[in-house]
């Protein structure tokens, strides 16, 4: 972008000088203007025909304007309009600006006794040969198509989607978007509208809690490969785990462990969400014994079988994606607004892994598994929170023979 500036004010300077030496400086500022910050050859040309439309918009305006004869109060107070609605409605679009701003200059030449409309045909030509010298710039020096800059936004944008990034990391996605909009639409690249719609639901929707809790043995394991369900707390764990979920909307399982260690995780005030890509949950276990709201978010496939299966004992919801973004998405949607998250591996390697949490209660029992067929806390995965982004240690308790670790996420 700075090689691309420095040949487009070269251009303007050596084009500009000879041509128009009285005003040459109308040249090397339309050049600046369109060429500052242009991330494409597109953007640059965009940018030229905004400039130039604004122009020949205002010029017509500044004619209709200087034909009223109007007083210097009348005068002043149009100058300060329009400079007020050309700052207003810059963001929208720029050719405003450029209107208002070629207005404001007819006004201040006719408030000193010059005609404006004899330099309207000089001004419009130089702006033309300032932004061409932009665009020939953009369009020769190290070239960006746009069609690249434009995957490239989306891509990023859905990376942060995925990554659960935060609202202001979101809003900066959507800004870029929003920049590249008009180009995309031009070129009818339906997938910007796609994503900013995404961008925007995800930054409006309320922030969802979440808690993450598991129980772990010392060598890292959440469970064994016997028949009988493993009991890694103690009591006064347990009493105390459960006081905790109940203070959340929702209590989130992986559908294995729905099927293995067929729980009922009842709640006194939360529903039981559980998910699934197989669809295979039998109506008979604990968990669809109607006691709680049941929600069973599934691939989209296995929603109509999952309806007839299971009936009036669970709401069953289609998701897309299974990654922890999503799944807040949808429970977002059904009124759910915390979370509290228990397993298994495959579910508490997801959101561990991204960073999707705001508390981690991790319990851990004081004794070995040994078997390394067993489930474990967490899959290989590259996580966010890797050594130079520790997790914050809040509280260390023991309740009865477990030792109960309270870890908080430091973006949370």
């Amino acid at each position: 972008m700075a090689l691309q500036m420095l040949v487009a004010l070269a251009l303007a300077f050596a084009i500009g000088m000879p041509l128009l030496p009285q005003h040459w400086s109308w040249v090397v500022l339309s050049a600046f203007i369109v060429c500052s910050g242009a991330v494409s050859r597109g953007d640059a040309l965009y940018k030229a025909v905004l400039r130039l439309g604004g122009a020949i918009g205002g010029t017509f305006a500044a004619a209709a304007v200087s034909r009223l004869s109007l007083g210097g109060p009348l005068e002043a107070a149009l100058i300060f309009a329009a400079l007020f609605l050309g700052l207003w409605l810059r963001e929208r679009n720029y050719a405003y600006w450029a209107a208002c701003a070629t207005l404001i200059f007819a006004l201040l030449q006719g408030s000193h006794g010059v005609d404006p409309l004899p330099l309207f045909t000089l001004r419009v030509v130089a702006i033309s040969l300032g932004a061409l010298c932009a665009v020939g710039a953009t369009w020769f020096v190290f070239p960006l198509r746009t069609e690249h800059l434009i995957r490239r936004r989306v891509a990023d944008a859905r990376a942060a989607l995925k990554g659960g990034a935060a609202k202001e990391e979101l809003g900066r996605h959507l800004a870029q978007l929003d920049r590249v909009a008009p180009l995309a639409r031009f070129k009818r690249m339906t997938v910007v509208e796609e994503m900013q719609g995404r961008l925007r639901t995800a930054i409006e929707r309320p922030k969802m809690r979440v808690a993450i809790s598991v129980a772990v043995s010392l060598d890292g394991f959440i469970d064994d490969r016997l028949a009988e369900r493993l009991v890694l707390s103690s009591p006064e764990d347990l009493a105390d785990m459960r006081a905790d979920r109940e203070t959340y909307d929702a209590v989130l399982v992986g559908a294995e462990t729905v099927r293995r260690d067929n729980p009922t995780l009842r709640s006194a005030k939360g529903a039981r969400v559980t998910i699934t890509r197989s669809g295979d949950l039998d109506p008979n276990l604990h968990f669809f014994d109607g006691s709680d709201r049941t929600i069973v978010l599934a691939a989209p496939g296995r929603v109509d079988a999952l309806r007839a299966q299971l009936g009036e004992r669970a709401e069953v919801v289609a998701i897309e994606r299974f990654d922890p973004s999503a799944i807040i998405a949808r429970l977002n949607d059904l009124g759910v607004r915390s979370l509290f998250v228990e397993g298994g591996t495959r579910v508490l390697t997801a959101f561990l892994s991204s960073g999707t949490f705001d508390r981690l209660r991790l319990a851990i029992a004081p004794f070995f598994v040994g078997d390394t067929s067993a489930p474990r806390l967490v899959d290989a995965a590259v996580f966010l929170n890797d050594a130079r982004r520790r997790l914050v240690l809040r509280s260390v308790r023991k309740l009865g023979d477990v030792a109960v670790l309270e870890y908080e996420h430091p973006g949370g």
